[in-house]
């Protein structure tokens, strides 16, 4: 019989005995063998080319972390740089304020609602929502649109490229930190929170027919036109403009840009609603600007610009432009408090770049995705999303990618984006 002793010593015999006929050392491999191997570090630094304003140099230090990541991350409040400043024309005490914060969602059916006409949201008898199937987006998984037995299924926020960089100032040969942040290449999925105030950038598209005029109720005698006239004559022309962060219309200067401890979003003063009539008609050409000459307030800034003539030479099409004023535009609002827009889809379907979370000593210049639009002078007009210069303000900042959040006009106005489902267990789809 065997014992446990001898075990032992038969198991270390034969370790000895195959130790002495191993050798390995470590020699150079040759240019073949190294062209058949590949890989990629987990962890990479890179030095992204400094950047230089008058006598000042930043130069940075970015950390890249190799992962995809997809998460449900959710947070019951998010208040970031509470401290009194003077910058703070709103009063609302924290450069970034959100409550319920919410990364991914799940899915409900209820949150992809059917629209009237009028573009009001149409409810079932049991209080919610009725589902539009036509508006249920694709699940990556299956690679088919979600159904209504698929509530309560995750929709993941999707991150790619996360990364970490540093920024230090040189000034007079001295060097010292001047902020960092938290970025991601690439993000797409639900955004969904109430702001109470932020500092950062928020860009957004909206856009809609000119039909969609019947559904305001602007002032005066032009109002009249534009609510039952325009749509006639214009038809399903383009209507497009862009909505930033602003001063509301209790704040200092109306309807300005704003980048700090912003409340409301809206369409810039000065900026322009657009409608892309570039064939309608002589006829109808004719009375719509004969109307905007007769009738448009002086506040309106409204000008017609013909783009199409016929053989004649007669104008049958053009771009027709309304410019806004103290947060309105012909009598219609465009400002609107941020906790209007409850869920943001970031990348609307697609990967946007640029997010990140910053924290600066003073206001920094960082590398991101910005839009340059194809003409200049019109920041309507198509462009692209190429890597340029971001300036960030002191304290803490959001970057929300652009040209991935596009509203139409009444939701913009009136409907807003209301909350979408955030966890599994949700009254409205019957789960508790």
């Amino acid at each position: 019989m065997m014992t446990n002793s001898t075990v032992r010593l038969t198991l270390c015999g034969c370790v000895i005995c195959c130790s002495a006929l191993t050798r390995a050392e470590l020699v150079p491999m040759g240019d073949e063998e190294l062209s058949s191997m590949s890989g990629q570090a987990f962890i990479t630094i890179d030095e992204p080319d400094p950047i230089v304003q008058d006598t000042t140099t930043y130069k940075y230090t970015r950390i890249n972390l190799g992962m995809d990541i997809e998460a449900i991350l959710t947070a019951d409040e998010l208040v970031l740089g509470k401290y009194q400043d003077d910058r703070d024309i709103t009063n609302s005490g924290a450069d970034i304020d959100m409550r319920d914060l919410a990364l991914g969602k799940y899915f409900n059916p209820h949150d992809y609602y059917q629209v009237n006409s009028q573009g009001d949201i149409v409810y079932g008898s049991d209080g919610y929502p009725k589902p539009d199937p036509s508006k249920f987006p694709i699940n990556p998984a299956t690679g088919r649109q979600y159904e209504m037995s698929d509530a309560g299924a995750p929709m993941p926020f999707s991150i790619k490229d996360p990364y970490i960089e540093f920024a230090f100032k040189e000034e007079n040969g001295v060097q010292s930190i001047a902020g960092f942040r938290l970025g991601f290449g690439g993000a797409s999925g639900a955004f969904t929170t109430d702001i109470a105030s932020l500092s950062g950038n928020l860009d957004v598209v909206i856009e809609d027919t000119a039909q969609a005029l019947g559904t305001q109720d602007p002032d005066g005698f032009f109002g009249i036109l534009l609510k039952y006239v325009a749509p006639l004559l214009l038809g399903d022309s383009k209507l497009s403009t862009r909505a930033v962060l602003q001063q509301g219309p209790d704040d200092p200067n109306p309807g300005q840009k704003l980048d700090y401890r912003a409340t409301h979003i809206g369409v810039e003063d000065g900026t322009n609603f657009r409608v892309d009539a570039s064939d309608v008609g002589t006829l109808n050409w004719f009375l719509l600007k004969t109307s905007m000459d007769l009738f448009a307030p002086p506040e309106s800034g409204a000008t017609t610009t013909c783009t199409s003539r016929n053989w004649l030479g007669s104008c049958t099409g053009g771009d027709i432009d309304l410019y806004t004023s103290d947060c309105q535009v012909a009598g219609i609002e465009t400002c609107f408090p941020l906790n209007k827009y409850q869920t943001l889809d970031i990348g609307n379907g697609e990967e946007a770049g640029g997010m990140f979370l910053g924290v600066q000593v003073e206001q920094l210049p960082w590398r991101s995705d910005v839009f340059i639009p194809a003409d200049p002078n019109d920041p309507l007009t198509d462009g692209e999303y190429v890597e340029g210069i971001m300036h960030a303000g002191k304290g803490f900042y959001l970057n929300i990618p652009t040209g991935g959040i596009n509203l139409d006009l009444k939701q913009a106005v009136n409907n807003g984006l209301p909350r979408h489902s955030t966890r599994y267990t949700d009254a409205s789809l019957g789960l508790f």
